[in-house]
């Protein structure tokens, strides 16, 4: 079983997939494939995107340094507020 790929190698690989797409030398066939290629690696970015906004959730600490669970909008809001 191959391990997973981080996010920073999917996005790496996405980048590729766009320059080729922007690059206008790829056949129709090659740009479908490049494309649907693309669109899994979007979606995996996006799927550990969302799994590490949940966690920064589970992680913030209030003030007494009990952790808490916040939006990470309030947890903005706060900061700028500092």
């Amino acid at each position: 079983m191959t391990p997973k790929k981080t996010f920073e190698q999917n996005l790496k690989d996405l980048e590729k997939i766009v320059e080729k797409l922007e690059n206008g030398s790829t056949s129709l066939d090659e740009a479908i494939t490049l494309f649907q290629k693309g669109r899994a690696l979007s979606k995996a970015c996006e799927n550990r995107l969302q799994e590490v906004e949940l966690k920064i959730r589970e992680l913030v600490e209030d003030q007494d340094g009990a952790l808490a669970a916040r939006d990470l909008d309030e947890s903005r809001d706060e900061s700028e507020e500092s």
